[in-house]
């Protein structure tokens, strides 16, 4: 899990959101903004599930999995990462798999 001090606040997430480069890809999409920290956040919406305990546990492994993706190369900027329904639908080995590597994309 990511620090605090890591994650988006409100006020910035919408400034990022407006601003940022999308990129879309198959069970995510991802917004990137330059900046000399780094900073994350995760949208899970209703869409991928109704079931809120489902929705956070999916934002809790792609924010672990930031963390990981993180920590293998120093990186800096601001992400958004917003969750589409096909996720919900994968096994956790291909779940990390996945956004490993559309994270890991994004970032290079």
């Amino acid at each position: 899990m990511l620090k605090k001090t890591e994650r988006l606040s409100r006020f910035a997430f919408s400034i990022h959101f407006v601003k940022g480069k999308k990129t879309h890809q198959k069970y995510t999409s991802i917004i990137s903004s330059p900046a000399p920290h780094f900073k994350a956040a995760v949208v899970v919406g209703k869409k991928v599930s109704k079931k809120s305990p489902t929705r956070n546990s999916i934002k809790r492994r792609i924010y672990g999995l930031i963390e990981i993706a993180r920590k293998e190369k120093d990186v800096t900027g601001v992400y958004i990462v917003i969750a589409k329904p096909e996720l919900a639908k994968l096994t956790k080995n291909a779940f990390k798999e996945a956004i490993l590597a559309e994270f890991g994309g994004v970032i290079n």
